[in-house]
């Protein structure tokens, strides 16, 4: 069977389309949380949305933490749970390579992660960029932005945000425990979406030095092909 189809089988099976649902708060929580930012700051010295660069920082910032959580939650269900509950030993009964199963669980969440990191943070920055047309909160000329620049940062930013997402998954598989595995979402979140003031405010985050999260993506994709390598040994005893 090819992974798509048992990505397509995944998919069906824990009726995945419902995440988009969730999703769909958490970006409009994202939303509420940008407006209540702007509207109760404004005017303020350190005011976050100052300048375009912090503001898609923060976007960015808000993005992959809720998102990153949300993959937790995902690994949770998806593999976690599965093993927990013994439903994981029936699967590799199938004649189905089992590396093939565990890949097909992590390819979704690191779609579904990437997708959603993605589109959140374009659909805010065009939301903002309307929003200051109509407000002008931020006095810099829009022309002044390279927002091909920022479209890239963004690819950037998400890829390594879903890969790092699955370090979580190490934690869970110790005992497969759930609450591991989202103590580590969160924790995660706290290194990796922390920030520290610059001359306009919180501008600057820990993302931005670009070798931490390249790092950690790298550390991510290192423990989703590590799971698959020890479904033979550890694992199933």
């Amino acid at each position: 069977m090819t992974l798509l189809k048992l990505i397509r089988l995944e998919w069906r099976k824990h009726r995945f389309a419902r995440n988009f649902v969730g999703a769909g708060i958490a970006i409009v929580s994202i939303l509420l949380f940008m407006i209540m930012i702007g509207v109760t700051d404004f005017g303020a010295e350190d005011y976050a949305l100052a300048d375009y660069h912090g503001a898609f920082t923060l976007i960015d910032t808000f993005s992959r933490a809720v998102f990153i959580i949300f993959a937790g939650s995902l690994i949770s269900k998806l593999i976690i749970s599965e093993y927990r509950d013994k439903t994981m030993n029936v699967m590799f009964t199938y004649p189905i390579k089992r590396h093939k199963i565990i890949a097909a669980k992590l390819m979704l969440v690191f779609i579904f992660t990437f997708t959603m990191i993605m589109f959140t943070d374009i659909l805010m920055g065009v939301l903002l960029l309307a929003a200051n047309q109509y407000y002008g909160f931020i006095t810099e000329p829009v022309e002044s932005v390279a927002l091909g620049q920022i479209v890239l940062k963004y690819t950037i930013s998400s890829l390594s945000a879903a890969a790092m997402a699955l370090i979580p998954l190490f934690f869970g598989m110790r005992k497969h425990s759930v609450t591991a595995t989202m103590v580590a979402s969160i924790f995660l979140v706290l290194v990796v979406c922390s920030g520290f003031s610059g001359s306009n405010g919180p501008t600057m985050s820990v993302n931005n030095i670009i070798v931490i999260p390249l790092t950690l993506g790298a550390i991510g994709l290192w423990i989703a092909t590590l799971s698959m390598t020890r479904l033979e040994t550890k694992d199933l005893n």
